[in-house]
């Protein structure tokens, strides 16, 4: 018998599963659009800051979607992913 945890936890993973190839999209688009010039990238110093500032965009992206901005829901997210924020 699956649990309520067991059934919140795979539309969760369908979720992500869902947008896994549409974030490599966006990193493609990213990388592609001219607001990033990989030849100024510093391989050896710093080298994980673009790729942590592309990551966090396309993250923040799919956050916007699922917000549920402009309905009911919208305060009752907000409030509870910032709950959950705090224990992950």
């Amino acid at each position: 018998m699956e649990t309520k945890k067991d059934k919140i936890k795979k539309l969760a993973v369908e979720m992500l599963n869902d947008n896994h190839s549409a974030m490599i999209q966006k990193i493609d688009r990213a990388l592609n659009c001219g607001v990033i010039d990989p030849d100024t990238w510093d391989d050896c110093h710093n080298f994980m800051i673009l790729p942590k500032c592309i990551l966090i965009a396309v993250l923040e992206d799919a956050a916007t979607q699922y917000s549920a901005s402009g309905t009911i829901f919208e305060k009752q997210i907000k409030k509870d992913v910032k709950n959950i924020r705090l224990f992950i």
